[in-house]
């Protein structure tokens, strides 16, 4: 029997018809909305930070070879500010029909969701994720004048002098912030973080000795390191990086419980049909896929990392949230 039992059949059968002839349209209409895509318009990726950072190289690299395959026009553009919050506003904004994208990173999109009280967009609603695409560690570095030529030196040294040890990072709820909560969480030492406009800007400081150490994406510092103007400690990831052979993991250097990451991927606004995620998943997954593609971010230290879907990478982002706010919230941060 049922629950609510329809008045008027003739009524109902004309009414229950119409739906199902609108379903059936809509069961039409949206394979056609994947296969048409992208048609004769460009796609945009917009990219929340200035021009020759990481991010900007790994939408760049990607662009070129969507253009390719999709025979495509892909514009990359850049709008920095906000700690992403003015480019995830505009992509959220944006019409929900595939030709607006946004290169996102799930820590850094995880921290704006928890550090603001209010945002002019839902964080969750109003994106829609679409694939992982790079996964990179950081590198735990100091300057030489640190008295720790070992990472469990560096966590004796910091339990021993707590608050002494300043970190820079480029701003709060940055990646390289996170990065060092996550190390004074897992160590159980007290750190001082100094927020910055920018990561280069950090290492500037760092190698004059203003701060003492950093939690960085290995390219930043690199140069410094090879020039002996920093300490690199150890590698946040599971294996060594070519570009430092002779740095640890942390679990080699004997602090296994500090593993960190950051991945960067892709998304569209809110309420894009699902035929057009899944064709932008399996295109970018195609660029990913190919071999140069690999080797090329492989010598960045940027590891090739796709999700499975859509919604493996939407439940990937929902869980980065939940840690992230447990990190901002065990740090003492009050979300502003």
């Amino acid at each position: 029997m049922a629950l609510f039992p329809f008045p008027f059949p003739s009524l109902a059968k004309s009414v229950f018809g119409a739906m199902a002839a609108v379903g059936a349209l809509l069961s039409i209409a949206a394979p056609a909305q994947g296969q048409d895509f992208p048609g004769d318009r460009p796609i945009r990726i917009v990219v929340p930070y200035t021009a020759g950072g990481s991010s900007d190289y790994i939408a760049r690299t990607v662009a070129t070879k969507l253009a390719e395959n999709m025979k495509a026009s892909v514009i990359v553009e850049n709008r920095p500010g906000g700690n992403t919050v003015i480019a995830a506003d505009h992509v959220a904004k944006s019409a929900p029909d595939g030709h607006t994208l946004m290169l996102i990173g799930e820590l850094t999109h995880s921290s704006i969701a928890a550090l603001n009280k209010q945002l002019p967009f839902d964080p969750v609603e109003d994106l829609a994720p679409i694939t992982n695409a790079i996964e990179s560690p950081l590198v735990v570095v100091v300057n030489p004048a640190v008295p720790a030529k070992t990472l469990q030196e560096l966590v004796a040294y910091a339990k021993a002098n707590p608050g002494e040890v300043r970190y820079g990072s480029a701003g709060i709820g940055n990646t390289l912030h996170l990065g060092g909560e996550v190390f004074a969480s897992v160590t159980g030492t007290k750190l001082t973080h100094v927020p910055y406009k920018g990561a280069s800007q950090a290492v500037v400081d760092l190698v004059g000795g203003q701060i003492q150490a950093m939690f960085d994406l290995p390219q930043t510092p690199l140069p410094h390191i090879q020039a002996g103007r920093l300490r690199a400690l150890a590698v946040t990831g599971p294996a060594r990086l070519s570009m430092l052979p002779d740095v640890p993991t942390t679990a080699e250097a004997g602090v296994p419980a500090y593993r960190f990451a950051t991945r960067v991927g892709f998304a569209a606004p809110g309420r894009t049909p699902q035929p057009i995620l899944e064709r932008l998943h399996a295109e970018i997954v195609k660029v990913l896929a190919q071999p140069e593609i690999k080797a090329a971010f492989a010598e960045r230290a940027m590891f090739v990392t796709p999700s499975e879907s859509p919604a493996a990478f939407r439940k990937s982002m929902l869980a980065e949230m939940q840690r992230v706010k447990k990190v901002i919230r065990d740090a003492g941060i009050e979300p502003q």
